[in-house]
């Protein structure tokens, strides 16, 4: 079954494609399953959801991509928002919390807010099974007047997955270090396409294995904590991306 869990609509305020495009499109290049991953709204995948749950070649799955204070996580099997600005920690423990499962999209990429780029502590924490740190006794120090603080200490922060094949890079350094970090701490290996227009969509995707020929949600995700999972695909033409870069500044500019 092949799984794009990463695309962007009109919704997440950087990309051109309606949900309803999106739909058409996966069905039309032989996708199985799609993840609309808006950044901090569940509005274009909410609508996707509905457009898709009367139709047999299509399984759309819940989810939003999450700005933390040090970069994005894929909230993967969410329905519902989780604030912006938390911290890496307390944004896992939530997507935990209401029953999703947490990948980290292009977590090296410099000029896209990779979260383990320059950041090792919080890779190490995110990627660990024994968390074991007197982090949190300081963090909730510092953040003891916030209104949302944070908690005392973490018990699920350990990520199901990173994205080892994302489809727009340059020259795959990213990839690449992301690959060697699933190795090394037992993660599930992703690949996807980070659509923001119609034609990159499934460029790169996710080959699940061992998982029923009409999955659930539930089947999903249970696959991708299972790690059974192949990225696949390759990289999102740059010409397409330069010409998605240009045309936005330009709806910026008149719009």
């Amino acid at each position: 079954m092949k799984l794009d869990p990463h695309i962007h609509s009109i919704y997440s305020g950087d990309a051109i494609s309606e949900p309803q495009d999106i739909i058409k499109q996966a069905i039309a290049i032989g996708l199985d399953i799609i993840a609309i991953s808006d950044h901090d709204t569940v509005k274009g995948s909410t609508l996707a959801i509905d457009i898709a749950k009367d139709m047999n070649d299509i399984l759309v799955v819940p989810s939003i991509e999450i700005t933390t204070n040090k970069g994005h996580i894929l909230g993967f099997g969410l329905e519902t928002l989780i604030s912006p600005g938390l911290s890496p920690e307390e944004t896992v423990e939530k997507i935990h919390d209401e029953g999703g499962i947490a990948i980290v999209p292009h977590p090296f990429s410099p000029y896209r807010r990779g979260l383990f780029f320059k950041n090792k502590k919080i890779m190490n924490r995110l990627t660990d099974f024994n968390y074991s740190e007197d982090f949190n006794e300081n963090n909730n120090k510092k953040n003891s007047n916030d209104d949302n603080n944070i908690k005392n200490s973490y018990k699920n922060i350990r990520i199901e997955g990173v994205e080892v094949l994302n489809a727009r890079y340059i020259f795959g350094y990213s990839n690449y270090k992301a690959n060697k970090l699933a190795q090394k701490k037992d993660l599930a290996k992703i690949g996807a396409s980070d659509s923001h227009f119609l034609e990159a969509i499934g460029n790169c995707y996710t080959e699940l294995t061992d998982i029923d020929t009409e999955p659930s949600v539930d089947d999903v995700i249970e696959a991708i904590k299972s790690k059974k999972t192949i990225a696949k695909g390759s990289r999102t033409s740059n010409k397409l991306i330069a010409k998605e870069v240009i045309n936005k500044k330009i709806r910026r500019i008149y719009y």
